[in-house]
C-alpha cells in the first residue's frame, strides 16, 4: 500500500493497523518512497536476519 505523506497524519492508525496485519505501507512523497511501516514482528525478524 502506498501513502502520501500529506494523506499519512489523517490516516495514521489505519496505516497502522494494516502494518500489524502484515501489510507494507508505504509513505511517498511526489510520488517517491521515503518512509515504510510494517509491524514490529516484521522488524524483529528482519533485524535478527540481519546481525545473522
Amino acid at each position: 500500500m502506498k501513502v502520501a505523506t500529506s494523506e499519512a497524519k489523517a490516516k495514521l492508525p489505519e496505516l497502522i493497523r494494516a502494518a500489524e496485519q502484515g501489510q507494507t505501507v508505504e509513505l511517498t512523497r511526489y510520488g517517491s518512497t521515503q518512509a515504510v511501516i510494517i509491524s514490529r514482528e516484521r522488524y524483529e525478524r528482519l533485524t535478527r536476519e540481519l546481525m545473522q
